[in-house]
């Protein structure tokens, strides 16, 4: 027995000094003390931003540090241990019976649909894997312009000032959004054309975001890209310090730009100084939007951990960290009351925390993988959860991978109504399809796209 421990220390501590290993391939060396220069678009026709030095924020210590314990079920996933209250009682979701409801068939297209939803002003926009972005009129459901794209579409579009604009890997496009009509079209000279799609990273590019009139995006390479929807012309770019894919979308909050670069830094920009105001270190590779709330940064990722980050500093305020389960916070969070509620993948989990302190509040069961965004309806949250076993399976040539999984590759997914104040489902609908699409809420109807080309509805008032 002792020399069967021996062994099983050795293992251990080669597959740590592995693991180190892998990770020095992709962080670079840089003290704790230094400073990296923000650096300019190199194009000659672009305006040179002056290069300034600005903070990197460590990943020190955070003020508070939550720690979970697992339970290990076997070939089952492993599992955050529920928290419990002073009476020992786990603070789980009470398990009462859900009633199932079916999703409706809203609109049916030729190809997957992995793009989000965006439903405004009576309008529904997607695209899809076969290049075509589409409007949708949500009285009728009837089609009310097309327009054929490059490449696959696979990123959150934006509606302002009577434009629908979006990314498609290194082209931005500004259409007129009553007409469908091409304003612009433009490419980013980028050295770099694979998508996060085809890198296996996650299933949606990231996204643009506009304010006042500048319409900001990330290239394939991690550059950020400030264009000028009226004339349709870049006006600066910042270049990426390593070139790595950003999946976790640009956002924008008080003045100031954020997003997380390549292998996992998250990035301050002042907007009007064209400067990257502070740079953390969190080593986390988020291929989710960050939800921004009151002042503060909420994301998680694939190393395990989710954090709050002020967004003013960059400073890390609290992160919740297990350094002995797996899982990833893989679809993005939304905040309900005094708590944030964390999608998570491998654990099928969406795990509550306290927003302000990091405690850990409950644990509620999504039955699959959690890879689109959580909404908010009321004191409700809507979930949209996927088998993506299936959906890797099914274009995988590993025949033995698939033999092995072939319990994985029923295509099914769930959409749910979570009650945050009484701890329980309101309702769940399972469909026979894999769902990536992130979904909308539009006057009370629940709206996501699907891998057969489906759009699927649920009228939250009446599921």
């Amino acid at each position: 027995m002792k020399k069967i421990r021996v062994a099983l220390l050795c293992i251990m501590i080669v597959m740590a000094l592995a693991a180190c290993s892998r990770e020095a391939q992709f962080l670079p060396v840089i003290s704790e003390t230094e400073s990296i220069p923000a650096q300019a678009g190199t194009p000659a026709e672009y305006p040179v931003v002056p290069a300034v030095v600005y903070p990197v924020v460590t990943e020190a210590e955070p003020l508070i540090t939550i720690t979970h314990t697992i339970i290990n079920q076997g070939d089952m996933p492993r599992v955050l241990q529920p928290p419990r209250d002073t009476s020992g009682r786990e603070l789980v979701e009470y398990q009462y019976p859900t009633p199932e409801v079916q999703a409706n068939i809203f609109f049916e297209t030729t190809a997957p649909i992995r793009s989000s939803i965006l439903a405004e002003g009576g309008t529904l926009y997607f695209g899809n894997e076969d290049n075509m972005f589409y409007a949708l009129d949500i009285s009728t459901g009837q089609v009310l312009w097309t327009f054929s794209t490059d490449e696959a579409v696979q990123t959150l579009p934006v509606l302002t000032d009577g434009k629908i604009i979006f990314n498609v890997g290194n082209s931005l496009y500004i259409l007129n959004a009553l007409t469908g009509e091409a304003i612009h079209t433009l490419v980013y000279p980028s050295n770099y054309n694979v998508r996060i799609s085809q890198e296996d990273y996650a299933f949606n590019d990231s996204h643009v975001v506009v304010v006042d009139g500048i319409a900001y995006f990330a290239a394939l390479n991690g550059d950020l890209v400030a264009v000028d929807i009226i004339r349709g012309e870049i006006v600066w770019s910042i270049e990426a310090s390593l070139n790595g894919l950003v999946a976790s979308g640009i956002s924008y909050y008080n003045g100031m730009l954020y997003f997380i670069g390549f292998p996992g830094h998250l990035f301050g920009v002042d907007i009007q100084t064209r400067q990257i105001s502070f740079e953390t270190r969190i080593r986390n590779m988020a291929f989710n939007p960050m939800t921004i709330y009151d002042g503060k940064i909420y994301i998680g990722g694939r190393n395990f951990r989710f954090y709050c980050i002020d967004a003013q500093t960059g400073e890390v305020i609290w992160r919740s960290h297990s350094r002995t389960h797996a899982t990833w916070f893989s679809g993005g969070s939304v905040i309900i009351g005094n708590n944030v509620f964390a999608t998570t993948a491998d654990e099928r989990q969406i795990i509550a925390f306290d927003k302000d302190t990091g405690e850990f509040q409950r644990i509620y069961s999504v039955i699959e993988f959690g890879y689109t965004r959580p909404l908010r309806h009321g004191n409700n949250i809507v979930a949209v959860t996927t088998n993506t076993d299936a959906a890797f399976l099914a274009e995988t040539e590993d025949t033995g991978l698939r033999e092995a999984f072939a319990h994985r590759m029923t295509q099914i997914s769930y959409a749910m109504a979570i009650d945050t104040v009484n701890h329980t489902k309101l309702w769940l609908a399972p469909i026979e399809d894999i769902v990536l699409s992130p979904p909308a809420i539009y006057q009370g109807v629940l709206y996501f796209g699907s891998d057969s080309g489906t759009i699927y509805s649920i009228n939250l008032e009446r599921p």
